[in-house]
C-alpha cells in the first residue's frame, strides 16, 4: 500500500541523494539552535504526529543524513530528514525550514499514508517534493 502511495505521488522516499557540495548541516546539529527549534514546535502545534518523532525532538538522535538546500520563491529553504529507528523504510518525515528559521513544514510517510504537516500550500509541498528527487 505504501508503495502505490508513493508512485501516485512521484516520488522517490528514501534519504535525499545529492551532490558532495550541497551538504549541509545534519538536522539534530540544527535542532540546538532556538530558531529551529521553534519553526519545529510550529509544525507540530496541533498534529498528532508518531511517537517516533516526539522521541526524536526529545533526543536528536536519528540518521545522519545532512540538510540539502532546496530553493523556493527566489530563497533558499534548507530540508532535513529523519526516520524511526530499525523502521526507516516505511517512517520518515521530510521537513523544509523556510530562511530564518521562521517556519517549517513537514512530509510525514508512514505506513498509514503520508500525511502534510503545517498545511502546506501547494508551491511548499512541490518544493519539498523537488528536493526529493535530487
Amino acid at each position: 500500500m505504501l508503495a502505490r502511495l508513493i508512485l501516485s505521488l512521484g516520488l522517490l522516499l528514501a534519504a535525499p541523494a545529492f551532490a558532495a557540495d550541497d551538504k549541509g548541516p545534519l538536522l539534530s546539529e540544527l535542532m540546538k539552535q532556538k530558531g529551529y527549534v521553534y519553526a519545529w514546535d510550529g509544525m507540530l502545534s496541533g498534529e498528532t504526529p508518531p511517537s517516533w518523532v516526539g522521541e526524536y525532538t526529545k533526543t536528536l538522535d536519528g540518521p545522519p543524513v545532512p540538510t540539502i538546500p532546496v530553493p523556493l520563491d527566489g530563497e533558499t529553504c534548507t530540508l532535513g530528514f529523519i526516520c524511526e529507528a530499525n523502521a526507516c523504510e516505511d517512517n520518515q518525515l521530510y521537513v523544509l525550514f523556510a530562511p530564518g528559521q521562521r517556519d517549517a513544514w513537514g512530509l510525514l510517510v508512514s505506513d498509514g499514508g503520508i500525511s502534510w504537516l503545517r498545511r502546506p500550500d501547494e508551491r511548499i509541498q512541490d518544493a519539498i517534493k523537488s528536493g526529493l528527487r535530487r
